[in-house]
């Protein structure tokens, strides 16, 4: 029997992410790289997130030139709902104990920008 409950396939992709909360005026960004990507949402590592579930927040992903993928490259841009924030398990350093895995689920379809 297949446990994977996803609606959409997770690619194990890695790029540098840029998220902000909706609706504050703050300016704070926190910045991180993606462990995973798909059509529905990805998961990321961000230092120091201060990020609860159920936040909305605002995403750039920065894609590098990829053939097969984006020959030019360009950024996705997106607004995501946060879903679960746990400790990171898949940080390179183990010992950055402010790392965390943030699960964001898109609102709406990411739009491109090349």
């Amino acid at each position: 029997m297949d446990s994977d409950r996803r609606k959409h396939k997770r690619l194990p992709l890695k790029f540098t992410v840029l998220c902000q909360k909706v609706g504050l005026s703050d300016g704070r960004l926190y910045s991180g790289n993606t462990v995973n990507v798909s059509p529905g949402g990805m998961l990321v590592e961000v230092n120091n997130a201060k990020l609860r579930d159920g936040e909305l927040v605002s995403v750039e992903m920065t894609v590098p030139p990829t053939e097969g993928l984006l020959e030019y490259g360009g950024s996705f841009s997106s607004y995501a709902r946060v879903v679960r924030v746990a400790p990171s398990e898949y940080m390179v350093r183990p010992t950055n104990s402010l790392a965390s895995s943030v699960a964001i689920e898109f609102c709406e379809s990411p739009r491109l920008r090349v």
